[in-house]
């Protein structure tokens, strides 16, 4: 990966910060690693699981998505795709960004996320 860094630093100069530097160095269009929701720290995650909620658009666009091992609140940005989201379906997210909120750890899903919903 230090090469990989590198090779990016070199190539983009000052255009990127470190943190997405160092996104595109891990990044591979064939790996699917999903983070059980149990060991999602703060940072960048991708996980699956199934929608096991759906909380009031009044407070926030909130959904539920659990896993064998926990589950955890996400909160969607974009209102279309917080509408698609329906009890037990499937969901992957992409590049979410985990934190700590007045909940517990909680996962963002922002523009630069991909959800995708699987009946």
């Amino acid at each position: 990966m230090d090469d990989r860094l590198e090779e990016i630093r070199e190539r983009f100069g000052d255009l990127l910060d470190e943190e997405t530097a160092k996104a595109l160095a891990n990044y591979s269009p064939n790996s699917q690693e999903f983070t059980r929701i149990s060991e999602i720290v703060p940072g960048r995650v991708n996980i699956r699981g199934r929608v096991s909620g759906i909380g009031s658009p009044e407070f926030a666009n909130e959904i539920y998505i659990s896993d064998e091992s926990g589950r955890v609140r996400v909160l969607v940005w974009d209102k279309e795709i917080y509408r698609r989201a329906e009890i037990g379906m499937l969901v992957e997210i992409y590049n979410g960004y985990a934190k700590e909120g007045r909940k517990g750890i909680e996962v963002h899903v922002n523009k630069y996320s991909i959800i995708k919903f699987f009946e």
